[in-house]
C-alpha cells in the first residue's frame, strides 16, 4: 500500500496536510495523476492506535443521523463503530450515533456481511482469531480456523462435504486455486446504504447539513424502484497477496469547486478490497445538475504499490450496481487465493 504523509499547516500547527507518497503501478500512473489533480485527502481514519479519539460524554451527544439528543427515551447505551465490526474495526467508535439509528444500521451491515460472504472467513485475521465460522447455504462448503494446530498457528481448515458439489478449481500451475460457493441472500440496496453510513460518519460536523437528502435516504423505509440509478454503484478492486494490515476510510475532497465532479469521494480499504463510493447530493453541487454541464466522476486508482503488484500481482477492477431493493439469492461467489505449495492427500486408486 501506498505510505501517508503527515505535515504541519504552515501558521496552523493544529491541522493537519495529509498525501499519499508512493509508486503507482504501471497500469493505473495516469489515473492516478487525474484523480490526484482533482482531489485531496480532507480526512482519514484507521483502526490504529494513531487514529483512536477520545469520545463525547453520552449527555452531550447529538446523533448526526437523526438529530436524537440525550433523554429519557434515548440513552446512547450502544456501542457505535465508525466502521462496521464486520470487517476488522474493533478500536474507531462513534459518539454521533443513537440507540435507534445503530440498530437500523446493524441491519444494513447484516446484508453488507452476507455480501461479502465467505471472503471474511478467509481473512487472515480469522486464522489467528477464529472467530468467524462460514457455512454456505447448503451446508456443503464451511471455512473455519483449524483449532487442530496450536494456536499461535494461523491455519484455515476448508471443508467440502460432497465431491458432486465442485467447490474449487486447482490451477498448479499458475499457484492458485478458486473456491466456488454462494452467498447467503442479501439486499444491495442494504449493502450500499452500510457504505453510504461509513461515508456520512466521516464527514466534518461542517459539511453535514449539505447532505440532508443524503442522510434521508440512509434511514428511509421507502424502497427502491430504480434499477439503473449511477448514484448506487460503487466501483471495487481486488487485489491479491497480504490483506490490508486494519480497515481504514478516507474522504476526499475536491480541490476546486468549479470543477464539474462531486465534491466528496470516499475510499474504503479493508481486507483485500478497496471500495469507491460517490457521496451523493450535495446541495453544494446542485449547479452541476442543469443540463448545460457533463459531470464526471473521476475513477480513483487502487492505491497498492507497484512493486506490491510486481510480487503479488495487479487489482482487478469492477463496477458493482446496488440498485436493486429487494433479496437477492443463491448468487454465486469466487474466491481466488494463490498459495507456495500443496500436497495432494488423496488415496491413490
Amino acid at each position: 500500500m501506498f505510505r501517508i504523509k503527515f505535515t504541519e499547516i504552515p501558521g496552523n500547527p493544529k491541522k493537519i496536510n495529509r498525501e499519499f507518497i508512493g509508486n503507482p503501478i504501471d497500469e493505473f500512473v495516469e489515473r492516478y495523476k487525474r484523480f490526484a489533480g482533482f482531489y485531496a485527502i480532507k480526512n482519514l481514519i484507521a483502526d490504529d492506535e494513531l487514529h483512536k479519539r477520545p469520545l463525547k460524554h453520552k449527555k452531550n451527544r447529538v446523533c448526526r443521523f437523526c438529530g436524537a439528543t440525550y433523554s429519557a427515551e434515548e440513552k446512547f447505551k450502544s456501542k457505535a463503530h465508525l466502521l462496521p465490526e464486520l470487517i476488522g474495526n474493533k478500536n474507531l467508535l462513534s459518539d454521533f450515533e443513537c440507540d435507534k439509528c445503530n440498530s437500523l444500521f446493524g441491519r444494513y451491515e447484516n446484508d453488507l456481511a452476507n455480501f461479502l460472504g465467505a471472503s471474511r472467513a478467509f481473512s487472515i485475521a480469522n486464522a489467528k482469531s477464529g472467530g468467524l465460522k462460514f457455512k454456505s447455504p447448503d451446508k456443503t462448503f464451511v471455512v473455519q480456523k483449524d483449532f487442530e494446530v496450536p494456536e499461535n498457528i494461523p491455519k484455515l481448515r476448508i471443508e467440502s462435504h460432497e465431491e458432486t458439489n465442485n467447490h474449487f478449481t486447482l490451477d498448479a500451475e499458475n499457484k492458485k486455486v478458486t473456491f466456488h460457493t454462494i452467498r447467503p441472500s442479501y439486499n444491495p440496496h442494504h449493502v450500499y446504504k452500510a457504505f453510504l453510513k461509513i461515508g456520512l460518519s466521516l464527514l466534518p460536523d461542517e459539511f453535514v447539513d449539505d447532505y440532508k437528502i443524503a442522510f434521508a435516504i440512509l434511514r428511509s423505509a421507502k424502497k427502491n424502484e430504480e434499477t439503473d440509478n449511477p448514484l448506487y454503484k460503487l466501483n471495487i478492486y481486488i487485489h491479491p497477496g497480504p490483506a490490508f494490515p486494519s480497515p481504514m476510510a478516507i474522504l476526499f475532497e475536491k480541490k476546486q469547486k468549479t470543477d464539474a465532479i462531486p465534491t466528496h469521494i470516499v475510499c474504503l480499504m479493508f481486507h483485500n478490497y478497496t471500495y469507491q463510493l460517490t457521496l451523493p447530493l450535495n446541495k453544494q453541487d446542485e449547479w452541476m445538475f442543469d443540463g448545460k454541464k457533463t459531470v464526471t466522476v473521476p475513477h480513483m486508482p487502487p492505491f497498492i504499490d507497484k512493486h506490491f503488484a510486481v510480487k503479488f500481482g495487479v487489482p482487478k477492477g469492477q463496477r458493482l450496481n446496488f440498485n436493486l431493493d429487494e433479496l437477492k439469492r443463491n448468487e454465486k461467489h469466487d474466491i481466488t487465493c494463490s498459495f507456495e505449495d500443496y500436497t495432494d492427500t488423496r488415496l491413490s486408486e
